[in-house]
């Protein structure tokens, strides 16, 4: 099947901006980091595959890495987790924080840059506080990410069907500083998508023989 030219542009657009921020050293700003991640880049894009078990066990060696003090080792475990989940938050998060440890301040001063810029497009002002107007993530990573840099500490969680149809999580928090309780809304549908069409993909039977 050839790819429709909408489809093209979402991915060289996607290219060409991580390649601009890569050379020149600078952030764009939140909205520019929502638009890149969803419908307009990284989300269209080959390289998107949410929740990928790769992650999980190359975020487990940085943390450790990170906790043990050991900064210069953790450099080339940030280094390749970006290279293959460049909008991961942990990543850049890990990256940031080997970077000031090393002494590379202006590498540290980037990545800690772009961390803001994504914690900035998972939610805009008022979005999240219900189901008319829930928050849109591209993975549990992006979830979780939220809930720490906001210092949320997770009670339970729920799906349900915000509005528009747009299958969401519902993550109950209390602020670790006042005590308050929150309910967090979350869409999920851009995750939930890929995932059901990798399941297709799975199950689908073999063509006939000639074909």
């Amino acid at each position: 099947m050839t790819p429709s030219s909408g489809w093209v542009a979402r991915c060289l657009q996607y290219s060409l901006a991580l390649a601009i921020s890569l050379a020149t050293g600078s952030a764009a700003a939140s909205e520019d980091y929502a638009a890149l991640k969803q419908s307009l880049g990284y989300a269209g894009s080959p390289e998107y595959s949410p929740n990928r078990a790769s992650s999980l066990e190359q975020r487990r060696k940085l943390e450790q890495a990170l906790k043990q003090d050991q900064f210069e080792a953790a450099v080339p475990l940030a280094e390749a987790w970006l290279k293959d989940d460049y909008l991961n938050p942990f990543a850049h998060l890990g990256a940031a924080r080997a970077y000031e440890k090393t002494g590379k301040a202006a590498q540290a001063k980037f990545h800690n840059a772009v961390v803001d810029g994504l914690f900035k497009s998972i939610c805009a002002a008022g979005e999240g506080q219900s189901d008319n107007t829930p928050c849109r993530v591209i993975s549990i990573d992006e979830e979780h990410f939220f809930l720490v840099m906001n210092g949320f500490k997770l009670e339970g969680q729920h799906g349900l069907m915000c509005a528009g149809e747009r299958p969401c999580e519902v993550f109950d928090v209390t602020d670790r500083k006042t005590g308050t309780g929150y309910s967090v809304f979350m869409d999920i549908s851009i995750p939930l998508k890929f995932l059901e069409a990798q399941r297709s993909n799975v199950e689908a039977p073999p063509p006939p023989p000639g074909q």
